[in-house]
């Protein structure tokens, strides 16, 4: 699945905005890593999205516990995505997650978000482990900045951070936001359901809209991907509304790349993984997501119940 990068001839973005601020959150934590002349990147770059199922450590525990073959394949399978950068949800620890991104070829960065409770993994008797998001990052890839984005979780036990980190492009200075939103709402329009999951959601949605708006404000370039929960590309979607809604008066460089996706869950063919892309001058309209289906798509043999999907800009 090799892929070749289109560069863009673009200037130089400096990335100087902090994550987006809520007035009744703590703000996000930076982790300085250098600076962007030290760490100019320019190389080729493809970024995926996975959720890759209550990867726990050890390996053969949690919701859906995996044999060492079994993490085998999912090792195999990272590597075939060929992308120099994957953002993750369902990771219990970094442990987990070094068993198939190897710490030899990958820089591993965690949501610094505290452990929930544990509860019953349905249709089975085992316990669950912890669900955050996390970045593999390849180690020819220099990060520029972390940054924790706990605004995400509204205080709620079990809600999920969000996560981002900045690397230098050929786009400048380019931040990456890794989510993974409130599950269980699948209607258009949350605002119009009483379901407690479209409540959250909606919470949410805010959220993600400020920190959005800020960088396209700003110009900076962005990708923002994940585990929407929540099928964007409808056509009707309040969600993608409410980001595609610029207040800033500023024309939006938004592009939904998973926006005529087919999923490959075999029940679910609408996307609920995306990615986004915006924040700068460049077109995007011919970017368009890719689905990399596992080697057996038998519903009950697939390594994850979520396949990775990746772009290449």
């Amino acid at each position: 699945m090799n892929k070749v990068l289109k560069a863009f001839a673009i200037p130089a973005f400096m990335s100087a905005l902090s994550g987006c601020e809520h007035p009744q959150h703590a703000h996000p934590q930076h982790e300085h890593v250098g600076s962007a002349s030290e760490l100019a990147h320019h190389a080729p770059l493809t970024v995926a999205t996975w959720n890759i199922e209550h990867l726990a450590f050890p390996s053969n525990t949690g919701c859906k516990p995996r044999s060492q073959q079994d993490i085998e394949k999912l090792r195999s399978y990272a590597n075939s995505l060929d992308a120099n950068i994957v953002a993750l949800q369902e990771v219990a620890s970094k442990e987990a997650l070094k068993a198939v991104f190897p710490e030899n070829n990958w820089q591993i960065i965690m949501s610094e978000r505290e452990d929930s409770p544990i509860y019953d993994c349905r249709e089975s008797n085992y316990k669950s482990t912890q669900q955050k998001v996390a970045f593999a990052v390849h180690k020819s890839i220099n990060v520029v900045d972390i940054t924790h984005n706990n605004q995400f979780n509204l205080d709620m036990p079990g809600l999920r951070n969000a996560l981002a980190i900045t690397v230098n492009t050929t786009l400048g200075n380019t931040e990456i936001l890794n989510v993974h939103l409130k599950s269980g709402c699948f209607v258009d329009d949350f605002s119009n359901s009483d379901k407690r999951a479209c409540q959250v959601l909606e919470k949410q949605a805010p959220i993600l809209d400020s920190w959005l708006e800020q960088r396209e404000s700003a110009s900076t370039p962005f990708i923002m991907l994940g585990d929407f929960n929540h099928r964007l590309a409808t056509g009707q979607n309040k969600l993608f509304e409410v980001l595609s809604n610029n207040t800033n008066n500023q024309s939006s460089t938004l592009h939904l790349s998973t926006k005529n996706m087919i999923g490959c869950h075999p029940r679910y063919p609408a996307p609920i993984d995306h990615i986004i892309i915006g924040g700068s001058k460049a077109s995007y309209t011919d970017k368009t997501a890719v689905v990399h289906n596992f080697e057996n798509m038998k519903e009950d043999e697939m390594l994850s119940d979520h396949c990775a999907v990746s772009i290449t800009l």
